[in-house]
């Protein structure tokens, strides 16, 4: 009799116990099991997000140490950057009486006293130098004109062109025809937020002799104290570096074969507060 009570009372417990079992599944394991799938779906985005980075496909083994080879060379090229955009951030600036005219509220008659100055020196040296200045050069000096957004920009296309004809009379080109800036400062828009460098273009036709005009070419991305150190000493201590971004070369005439008619671009760049 006990027997059968016992057998009894196992059979109508495996019921509940199934019960149990179906309502811990549905209500524990189902729910698990999604949030599971919820928290791994976040995972598996960003795998196949890096995959395709990678240009592999899921199916394909991701080679960690090589991405953490390449994120390694990739840092060690951005400090390499940062380094060459310091150094040539360090060569484009200007000297310091420059960049204080430039910080400093414009007066127009500083300005015109200075331009005049520079003006005078220039023509003094052309003659120690025996050097032909046309009158189209002191007529390419910038003025300070409604037209001028930014007249802070004067004091260094100034020093810029001053520069670049010191060099070419230190050089002893034949002679200096025309002088102007094609954009003059007039088109040069207000420094938009983001951006470090204004261009400042300055156009010279000149005539010279070959090796006169390849020591030019030379010296024009030169620094003073580099003018100074590859022996030309006589050259504009404050002088910034100017970048060639057009040249045409024409030979002059039969008659003087080492002759040559140059007209030339060049581009300096003023670092923007």
């Amino acid at each position: 009799m006990n027997i059968q009570l016992r057998e009894y009372q196992r059979r109508s417990l495996l019921p509940l116990a199934g019960l149990a079992l179906a309502l811990y599944y549905f209500f524990v394991f189902v729910p698990l099991g999604n949030r599971a799938r919820d928290l791994d779906a976040p995972v598996q985005k960003a795998w196949q997000k890096l995959s395709l980075s990678l240009e592999q496909t899921n199916t394909v083994p991701i080679d960690f140490r090589h991405i953490t080879n390449q994120l390694f060379e990739t840092r060690q090229a951005l400090a390499t950057f940062e380094t060459a955009k310091q150094k040539a951030m360090a060569r484009l600036e200007l000297g310091a009486p420059v960049r204080a005219r430039m910080n400093a509220p414009f007066q127009y008659v500083d300005y015109e006293n200075e331009r005049s100055k520079q003006m005078d020196e220039l023509t003094k040296l052309a003659k120690q130098q025996q050097v032909s200045i046309g009158p189209a050069v002191l007529a390419g000096f910038p003025e300070n004109t409604a037209d001028v957004k930014q007249p802070a920009l004067l004091w260094a296309a100034l020093s810029f062109i001053d520069g670049l004809l010191t060099t070419a009379l230190q050089c002893q080109v034949g002679a200096i025809h025309s002088l102007q800036m094609p954009l003059a400062l007039t088109n040069a828009p207000v420094a938009a937020e983001g951006e470090t460098l204004a261009e400042i273009p300055i156009q010279v036709d000149l005539t010279g002799t070959e090796p006169a005009v390849a020591k030019l070419l030379q010296l024009l991305p030169l620094r003073g104290d580099e003018l100074k150190a590859a022996g030309h000493v006589q050259g504009p201590p404050d002088k910034a570096p100017l970048f060639i971004d057009r040249l045409i070369i024409r030979k002059q005439s039969p008659d003087k074969p080492d002759e040559v008619r140059v007209s030339l671009r060049v581009v300096g760049f003023v670092l923007r507060e």
